[in-house]
């Protein structure tokens, strides 16, 4: 099948790009250098803004060069959660062309595609994908969410640009947005929504890489193993790691964790002298006319945090580095790890493109500061961090099922902006499972996942294709004869699990030594005084 990726994909032309008069529900992808980054939009009434997220792989050249175009459709089709199938094949049980027409006909019109893309090989093979879709696809381009009048600079790449007007939406004004991925950034807007500039500099797994190429005696470093690792020793254990390391890779990751947090605490001091610090809210501003009509305020200058690490960087940034390495007493900075922060910026282009209402998305930020917190209500979600999870994914898009491991690492509390002021907001769980993917769980899903691992955990995870999985389990094993000890398995490395006890002592398994010590847990979990 020979194709032009010209003849479907088109750079955005205003007012052409805009969506049509009846059409309230898109999908905006980010393509970067290592994964896509998907979002449904309008799923609310009369919001635009993404409501639904997923990451796949990288498209490769044998995904989009099937013997038929049906071949095509199914390839297309196993890129999309269930929810969204019938945004382009409406109730069909066959995905095909016939079903996408008849889709668009009920509807009248065709869906949109809107691109964010920093990878234009990635962009090529999408519109391949793509190519029999009865669809419109367009790539933003950067002047889209700000001109050289905002303060936009030649090279300021399009993702950028977008993730700081996502950070505008969610956080408001002024604005910082800092983004751990593949390389780190960050981008800063002053209160009059100017660009007032940013930084790269190398990500983690970027830092890690340039070590063990440009020397001959550093190893390599994997951040599952290794940087996870540690920070689960360190919450487990109450201890933080030591920056004066006795270890080689220990002393690369602490190096690493301890420049990035005087790094990003640096940024936001400078960013803050440029803006000024928090400030009180006026008692007589609406909040009501802030949502929707007015530009929001970044009152208690909230940082917003994006891509990979920001999860991560929202510990470095709690107070003293949140418990991983022991430096000396540092201050809390309020931050947000903001899921798919760049398709909020995508949102507000087309609000502001195709004449329809901006509602500035309403996500709480959930810090150890806040003064109208309930305590009991903390404690009562505080209790799932930290606890496992398992659940299945089709790995690779290609039907196979593989059960992933997981542990809930931090809540923020959630409410719609369809929801009025009598109701309470609640919990959103993030889940950070054993391939480094993250997910937002409400409280009844994330408890199912729990009671799976409860019921199945130990025994569904095959040791040999993903040994990390058992991360996070507790185990047991008897010593002196009758005497039972708890303990955790905290990382993984040349076929050997690393435990450590719940009186510190630490302990190597094989294979053979962590089945029996998982099975002998199971049987003896009641007596466990930290099991679930």
């Amino acid at each position: 099948m020979n194709f032009d990726p010209s003849s479907k994909l088109k750079k955005t032309s205003w007012p052409e790009s805009r969506l049509v008069p009846n059409e309230t529900q898109f999908i905006s992808i980010s393509l970067g250098n290592t994964s896509l980054h998907w979002a449904f939009h309008g799923e609310k009434e009369n919001n635009l803004n993404p409501t639904f997220f997923w990451r796949t792989p990288q498209l490769t050249p044998e995904d989009v060069s099937p013997d038929t175009e049906q071949d095509l459709i199914q390839t297309f089709g196993r890129y999309l959660p269930e929810r969204v199938i019938p945004f382009f094949f409406g109730g069909s049980a066959t995905q095909s062309i016939q079903a996408a027409r008849e889709r668009n006909e009920s509807r009248g019109h065709v869906p949109s595609i809107y691109l964010v893309s920093t990878n234009q090989e990635q962009t090529h093979l999408f519109c391949k994908l793509v190519s029999v879709i009865p669809c419109r696809v367009y790539e933003l381009q950067p002047l889209d969410f700000f001109t050289p009048a905002d303060g936009a600079y030649p090279g300021l790449g399009v993702d950028r640009m977008a993730s700081l007007r996502g950070a505008i939406s969610i956080t408001g004004l002024p604005a910082l947005v800092i983004d751990g991925g593949s390389a780190m950034t960050y981008t800063a807007a002053d209160a009059d929504g100017k660009i007032i500039g940013g930084g790269i500099s190398p990500g983690l797994k970027m830092r890690f890489q340039a070590l063990e190429d440009y020397t001959y005696g550093l190893p390599g470093v994997n951040i599952e193993k290794e940087v996870e690792g540690l920070i689960r020793s360190a919450t487990i254990s109450n201890t933080p790691a030591d920056i004066f390391a006795k270890d080689t890779k220990t002393a690369m990751v602490v190096s690493s964790l301890n420049e990035i947090s005087s790094h990003m605490r640096s940024v936001v001091d400078v960013w803050m002298s440029k803006v000024g610090g928090p400030k009180k809210r006026k008692s007589n501003y609406s909040d009501d006319q802030e949502k929707v009509d007015s530009v929001k305020q970044n009152n208690d200058r909230i940082v917003a945090l994006a891509g990979g690490s920001g999860n991560l960087l929202a510990k470095l940034l709690d107070e003293n580095d949140g418990g991983v390495i022991n430096t000396l007493q540092r201050p809390m900075i309020r931050a947000k790890p903001c899921n798919g922060i760049l398709h909020f910026g995508v949102a507000w282009v087309l609000c502001q493109k195709s004449n329809k209402p901006h509602v500035k998305p309403n996500i709480s930020i959930s810090n150890s500061q806040s003064n109208t917190a309930d305590d009991d209500a903390i404690s009562q979600w505080n209790k799932y961090i930290g606890q496992t999870v398992i659940k299945d994914f089709e790995a690779g898009g290609n039907g196979v099922i593989q059960t992933f491991k997981g542990q809930c690492v931090s809540y923020a509390m959630w409410k719609s902006d369809d929801d009025d002021d009598t109701v309470e907001p609640r919990p959103l769980f993030r889940v950070v499972y054993s391939d480094g993917d993250e997910e937002d769980l409400f409280l009844e899903e994330l408890e199912l996942l729990i009671k799976d691992y409860k019921r199945n955990g130990p025994k569904v995870i095959d040791p040999k294709k993903n040994p990390q999985g058992y991360i996070g389990s507790r185990v047991a094993k008897v010593f002196f004869g009758n005497q039972l000890y708890f303990g955790i398995i905290v990382s993984y490395s040349d076929q050997y699990w690393k435990v450590v006890y719940d009186d510190d002592d630490t302990e190597e398994f094989d294979e053979r030594e962590l089945l029996a010590a998982l099975k002998l847990y199971d049987d003896n979990r009641e007596s466990d005084p930290k099991g679930p």
